[in-house]
């Protein structure tokens, strides 16, 4: 029996026993799942109107809750039976959540160039047929006419016979790499989340959308919220000024930045010239939601790297690419990883032990022996495509790091940006420490060449796949979902994902050609520039040789220290201003976030001062609606008119990251 009162609200309490995947909630997942892609291809591919698919949480998963939850509503009016319960709700959601980042521009569109871009480019001139060689038949397509259709474009559609082979390998390589990652996220979440009460900021969107009025948490009913409704209208009107901007020029509007370095153009101020005030409503909102030591911190970090650099000009040093804080980043990242583990040596030491000589919890046993399984997998794939033991075992430990740094930023932080971490930095960083030549000399020009096929690995957001991992388990945490579905719920998005994925992208290059989608006139999009940058350095380091350079090496030394040292002294003095945390976001991606950091760090003090902590978490469901308005209008709603209103609508494009 269905009351009045829950019959007007988008949710009810799950009953004992309810399950989260049931029958309609996979159906409307997979439908669902595909509707996104199709969305992404024209949005992303085509008409570069949005990336949906790079914001955090993707707008198509955001946008599908939104859909559900306005349908059961109107279904618990006239048929309550049917309306879909908050566990089937957040079921979609995370399986959305997942399988769409999988297939935007961070993850498997950004994989896509590597199996071709080698071939397809190679010249005379260059010399990259001697590379292609090296690259195993069973891992790229190597027909001519089959890596041309997927650049120029072909009548005869996709050449799924050449292909099968090649993504069968890969998706294999992927399934053991993400399922490593589930497994960290098995073993470290009960850590995160009961020894440390880390509250996964990111998740607040989908819990307080789907909470039910009567729950026990700080935004029990967020839609009938003024507040809520008030940051959301002010994002909205944000976006809506922009837009109109974009018709007309006379309409007041922010934009999306303001290049406040255009003001310092004489030296040594030039050496701001760089600074962007970025207007990012999600970072604003989330902002409001992470500890304001950290938000702080972010900020001083941030302009102490500018400091950095201003100071080295006034002191009359060129120095290029100083003050390095992508080597610090990286270094903080390395860092953080290893104090993260050391945190949690007991319970991942016990896990370990108990997977070999029985008892303990069963699922830790299970995913301690998944990780085990899985490095030996991904080590002998690697090996058998040619890439020698030591580079397996230096490259694969840097991007293991990273994934579980930055899963553990977002856990701790819910920082916004899917690209906040240490881009494109892993093999760089493996050259700058001990040069390309001991790479050669140990695999030969076929392990470099291995290596920098897997340039998208370092280049896209693995870490970011990894982090809603995490977010997933901690959603089964809050709501009563079992660990076991949520672990079938992720492990179902990342192979459904992956197939979809694949059929839309090369459905699509072979209809259009990848040298004129997502803005390429001949060369291709961003993707295919950044395989092309990515075998240009496998050339220089073939050939030429690429040195180790002392100077990122002693940054990302200074990365580790720094971070190691900020964890001390907040250790040891609780009260310490200075957050770790705030080193690693201001370095890593400060540049983007300081703006919306500064007006969260703002109307935080201001809300204190006035009003104590009352009014503080008073406007935490308008920082909810601040990203909701964002996401909704700026990253649903108005990308979907673009798709169809031609150029004139294309003129105002959003880009999360």
């Amino acid at each position: 029996m269905v009351c009045a009162h829950d019959r007007r609200d988008p949710v009810t309490p799950p009953r004992h026993g309810e399950r989260a995947i049931t029958v309609r909630s996979v159906i409307l997942a997979v439908a669902l799942l595909l509707l996104a892609n199709l969305w992404v291809k024209y949005a992303a591919l085509i008409t570069v109107s949005a990336q949906v698919a790079m914001s955090v949480p993707p707008i198509p998963a955001l946008m599908a809750l939104v859909l559900l939850l306005g349908i059961s509503a109107g279904l618990r009016r006239i048929a309550p039976n049917l309306a879909l319960s908050r566990r089937e709700l957040l079921f979609i959601y995370v399986f959305l959540t997942l399988s769409v980042a999988l297939t935007s521009g961070g993850a498997l569109r950004e994989f896509l160039p590597e199996m071709t871009a080698l071939q397809y480019f190679a010249t005379p001139e260059n010399g990259w047929q001697e590379y292609v060689q090296h690259q195993p038949s069973w891992l790229v397509p190597k027909d001519e006419a089959v890596v041309r259709g997927f650049y120029e474009a072909t009548e005869s559609g996709v050449p799924w016979g050449a292909w099968i082979g090649p993504l069968a390998a890969w998706s294999a390589f992927f399934v053991m790499l993400l399922g490593a990652g589930l497994c960290a996220a098995i073993l470290f979440y009960d850590e995160w989340a009961e020894g440390e009460r880390l509250q996964f900021q990111v998740t607040e969107l989908p819990l307080s959308m789907t909470a039910p009025p009567h729950a026990d948490r700080r935004i029990p009913q967020l839609w009938r919220d003024s507040v809520m409704w008030t940051g959301f209208a002010l994002a909205a009107l944000h976006n809506l000024l922009n837009i109109l901007h974009a018709f007309n020029p006379g309409v007041p509007a922010l934009g999306l930045e303001y290049p406040l370095g255009q003001l310092f153009t004489e030296r040594p101020w030039e050496a701001l010239s760089g600074i962007v005030l970025h207007y990012r409503p999600e970072v604003l909102g989330f902002g409001y939601l992470m500890p304001q030591e950290v938000v702080v911190s972010s900020l001083v970090f941030y302009a102490l790297v500018e400091a950095e650099a201003l100071g080295a000009a006034a002191a009359g040093y060129d120095i290029p690419f100083f003050p390095h804080e992508g080597s610090q980043s990286l270094g903080a990242f390395v860092a953080l990883a290893l104090l993260v583990i050391w945190g949690a040596r007991r319970r991942l030491a016990k896990a370990f032990r108990s997977a070999f000589r029985g008892g303990g919890d069963a699922l830790q046993c299970w995913a301690a022996r998944g990780i085990i399984v899985a490095a030996l997998g991904i080590w002998l794939w690697w090996w058998l495509a040619g890439m020698s033991t030591l580079t397996i075992v230096w490259f694969f430990a840097l991007i293991g790091m990273i994934a579980l740094a930055y899963a553990r930023i977002r856990a701790q932080t819910g920082l916004p940006l899917q690209w906040g971490y240490p881009v494109s930095m892993v093999q760089r960083s493996m050259m700058w420490v001990a040069g390309s030549g001991l790479f050669k000399r140990l695999g030969g020009v076929r392990s470099l060449t291995m290596l920098y096929t897997g340039w998208f690995l370092s280049r896209g957001y693995i870490a970011n796949l990894s982090a809603y991992e995490f977010e997933g388990l901690h959603i089964a945490h809050e709501t009563g979902v079992t660990r076991r579905e949520m672990i079938v719920t992720l492990l179902a998005a990342v192979v459904l994902g992956m197939a979809v994925s694949y059929w839309v992208q090369l459905d699509t290059a072979y209809d259009y050609g990848m040298s004129f989608l997502e803005g390429g006139s001949h060369q291709g999009g961003m993707r295919v520039a950044a395989a092309r940058f990515g075998f240009g350095q496998l050339d220089d380091a073939a050939t030429s040789g690429i040195a180790p350079d002392r100077k990122e090496t002693v940054a990302a030394v200074w990365g580790i220290v720094a971070t190691l040292i900020l964890s001390a002294v907040r250790h040891r003095f609780l009260r310490f201003p200075l957050h770790p945390m705030g080193f690693i976001i201001g370095t890593v991606r400060g540049y983007r976030a300081w703006g919306g950091l500064l007006g969260a760090a703002i109307v935080k003090s201001l809300a204190v001062r006035l009003g104590g902590v009352s009014l503080y978490r008073r406007l935490v469901p308008g920082a909810v609606g601040v990203v909701l308005g964002h996401f909704i209008v700026g990253g649903g709603v108005w990308s979907i008119i673009a798709l169809f209103g031609g150029e004139a609508y294309r003129a105002y494009q959003i880009w999360f990251g």
